[in-house]
């Protein structure tokens, strides 16, 4: 009967991704028997060299290497991965035979998990597996939350200065040119967009385009611009069938009010970019990732479509695909930019109703002072002498001409 390697009734541990890298013949395919035989997926490397390259792909749980490993050994092999911000990517046990006590006390000081001195029992080497490869996802999940807390930091740095002014300057615009460009401008800063266009819902339900700019290209349409957009509404419906446009992702996003992401619009599936892509072949750009966002006013009912495209590393310039962290900060903003819109197009439709209702009553003053007028006695005594003049001059017989 085999010993047991984990508390009876416990569930068993989960298999790691190990990595020995040992000199010693005899030694490491010991050590590799007892981990591959406690359910390990387990790779092996023999020198410094090819050791040092695996580590640094970070694609291992645990690594055991040896303290002796040529050129520079296991110190030097800790201390550069220090030096490159490597060293938690993977926890590193010192490996090594009796009498090698110092040198494992250096490596453990530069950086190593733990030590193994010799080969142990296969029972206790599957007891400090166990803990190595907990302390290994404890750490993984405390680096996870880390991430998740920059992010959410960054993004309320970002909704504090960024998301909120905007709010409050788009409240106090009165230009409709300048409030669309200050949405599509401020989207592009927060998602890192190279190029942007914004939609509005018209009546007739289709998308129109208002704005549309392209930092590579150096082009700007529609807004305050004054250029003309030269690209036909998207139909929200098929003019034929009655059929909802799915195919094209704006139209989408405006019929379903679901943001959509995509990486690589020339890889996408389910969305037509064959528009988009004749566009590209033209101005020899290349238009890659897409994140299409709805525009809701109060009620949930989209009046328009946010879309950026091509998002820039930051570091490298490269275009890479939209960080799903972003959505939410930018998803903000929509909502922001979506409640202005629909204050300021609520005001103008106010003012026209206001001016229309205007003129009913000036029209109707007008009306009212005709009739007071044509009612009085005296524009009655002059239709009266209106008509009498009419009859004499009618009646009137024209006087003949004499010979001289």
């Amino acid at each position: 009967m085999s010993q047991a390697s984990h508390t009876p009734g416990a569930a068993p541990p989960k298999p790691g991704s190990l990595l020995v890298a040992c000199g010693d013949p005899a030694h490491r395919t010991a050590l590799v028997h007892m981990l591959e035989a406690a359910g390990h997926a387990v790779s092996v490397a023999e020198s410094r060299g090819p050791s040092l390259e695996l580590l640094r792909s970070g694609k291992f749980d645990l690594a055991l290497v040896d303290v002796r490993l040529t050129d520079g050994g296991l110190e030097q092999a800790l201390e550069q991965l220090r030096a490159e911000g490597r060293l938690s990517q993977t926890l590193i046990v010192a490996i090594s035979a009796a009498g090698e006590g110092e040198s494992v006390a250096r490596c453990l000081d530069l950086g190593a998990t733990d030590s193994l001195i010799g080969l142990p029992d296969p029972a206790l080497l599957g007891a400090r597996l166990r803990v190595w490869l907990e302390l290994k996802r404890w750490r993984e999940a405390a680096r996870l939350a880390e991430q998740r807390l920059e992010r959410e930091q960054r993004r309320s740095d970002e909704l504090l200065q960024i998301v909120i002014p905007l709010g409050i300057a788009l409240s106090n615009e009165t230009d409709f040119n300048q409030m669309l460009e200050k949405i599509l401008i401020q989207a592009q800063t927060l998602g890192r967009a190279d190029a942007g266009t914004l939609y509005l819902r018209t009546d007739d339900d289709r998308l129109k385009f208002v704005i549309v700019r392209n930092t590579s290209l150096d082009l700007a349409l529609g807004g305050t611009t004054g250029a003309e957009i030269p690209f036909a509404p998207l139909l929200l419906h098929d003019a034929h069938t009655g059929r909802p446009n799915h195919h094209n992702v704006a139209t989408h996003a405006a019929l379903t009010g679901e943001t959509v992401n995509i990486p690589d619009a020339y890889q996408a599936e389910g969305f037509d970019f064959s528009g988009t892509q004749a566009i590209d072949r033209d101005t020899g750009y290349r238009s890659t990732s897409f994140l299409t966002l709805p525009l809701k006013d109060g009620r949930q009912a989209v009046i328009g479509v946010l879309q950026l495209i091509n998002a820039l590393d930051e570091k490298t310039g490269r275009v890479v695909p939209f960080d799903l962290a972003l959505h939410p900060v930018i998803e903000s903003l929509a909502s922001l930019a979506a409640v202005a819109l629909q204050a300021y197009i609520r005001e103008q439709r106010l003012r026209q109703q206001i001016e229309e209702l205007r003129i009913e009553i000036d029209e109707g003053k007008r009306a009212r002072r005709v009739a007071e007028i044509t009612e009085t006695e005296y524009f009655r005594r002059l239709q009266e002498k209106a008509r009498e003049m009419r009859s004499a001059h009618a009646g009137a017989r024209p006087v003949e001409p004499r010979d001289g």
